[in-house]
C-alpha cells in the first residue's frame, strides 16, 4: 500500500508542480523551493493519498469485471485518486447567474498561491533593484525596441499580456511625476515578469551595444532628362504609402495579434 500511496502522491504533486511552473515562468525553481510552492505541492500530493485511501476503503472497482487482476485494479485506483483529487481541489461553487467569486476547495489553493505570489514578488523586486541591467538606456527612446525584442523571444504571446504592456506603456508615457529612470525601472520590472532577468539583461546589452544612428547609403542623384516633345509624356503613378511595422504587442477583436507598431500605443 505504501508504493501505491507514493505513486498517487507523485501524480498529484506533479499536477501542482506543472501549475506552479506555468504560473511562474520567469523563476520556476524559486517558486518551487519557496514555502508557498512547497506547501502547494504538498497539499496536492496529500489530497491524492487521502483519495486513494478513501477509494480503497470503499472498495471501488470503477466498473471493472471481477476477473480483473489485483495489480490492474491498483493502477486504476492510483490514477483515479491522483487525477480525481486534483479535480476536487479545483472545484468552485457559486450561485447561478452571480458574478461573485465562488467558494469551495479552490479557495485553499488560491490562498496558498497568494502566499507564493507575495514571496516571489519580494524576491523579484530585491533581485531587480540589486543591480541595474538597464543602465545606459532611456524609456522614451528604447522602451518600444526593448519590448519588441523581449516579446519576439517568446514563441507564443498571450493577448492579455500584450494588452497589459500596451496599457502600461501609455500610462508611463503620460506620467509627468516620474523621471525617465523611474519609468524605465517600472518597464523593466514588467518585462522581467514576462521573459525573466537573464533574457532582459541580454536584450538590454544588445540595445546598448547597437549604434544609435545607423548610416544610410546615399541615393545616387538622377538628373531628369530633357522633355521630348515628339513623344507623349508618361505620367508616373504616385508612390504607395509605407507599410506599417508589425508588432505582437497590439491586439485585435479576433483574439489574434494585430499588425501595428508598438510605438503607436
Amino acid at each position: 500500500m505504501t508504493i501505491e500511496m507514493l505513486l498517487a502522491a507523485l501524480i498529484g504533486g506533479s499536477i501542482g508542480l506543472a501549475e506552479l511552473v506555468a504560473r511562474y515562468r520567469d523563476k520556476p525553481v524559486s517558486a518551487l523551493l519557496s514555502p508557498g510552492g512547497l506547501l502547494f505541492v504538498f497539499v496536492n500530493g496529500s489530497a491524492s493519498i487521502v483519495a486513494l485511501i478513501a477509494v480503497t476503503a470503499a472498495g471501488w472497482t470503477f466498473g471493472l469485471p471481477a476477473a480483473t487482476p489485483p495489480a490492474s485494479l491498483l493502477v486504476v485506483r492510483v490514477i483515479a485518486a491522483g487525477l480525481g483529487s486534483a479535480a476536487v481541489l479545483r472545484m468552485s461553487f457559486a450561485p447561478a447567474q452571480s458574478r461573485a467569486l465562488g467558494t469551495g476547495p479552490i479557495s485553499l489553493l488560491n490562498g496558498i498561491l497568494r502566499i507564493a505570489d507575495a514571496e516571489l514578488e519580494r524576491k523579484r523586486a530585491l533581485s531587480r533593484l540589486s543591480h541595474n541591467d538597464l543602465s545606459g538606456l532611456s524609456f522614451e527612446r528604447d522602451h518600444a525596441a526593448l519590448a519588441e525584442l523581449c516579446c519576439h523571444l517568446m514563441r507564443e504571446f498571450d493577448l492579455s499580456e500584450a494588452q497589459r504592456l500596451g496599457g502600461l506603456a501609455a500610462e508611463l508615457s503620460h506620467r509627468d511625476d516620474l523621471t525617465d529612470a523611474d519609468k524605465l525601472d517600472c518597464w523593466g520590472l514588467e518585462l522581467t515578469r514576462l521573459v525573466g532577468e537573464r533574457a532582459l539583461r541580454h536584450a538590454a546589452r544588445r540595445l546598448r551595444d547597437r549604434p544609435r544612428e545607423e548610416p544610410r547609403p546615399a541615393a545616387p542623384e538622377e538628373r531628369d532628362p530633357a522633355p521630348d516633345t515628339d513623344h507623349p509624356v508618361e505620367t508616373v503613378p504616385p508612390p504607395r504609402p509605407p507599410v506599417a511595422k508589425t508588432s505582437r504587442l497590439t491586439s485585435s477583436t479576433n483574439g489574434r495579434t494585430e499588425r501595428k507598431s508598438f510605438s503607436d500605443v
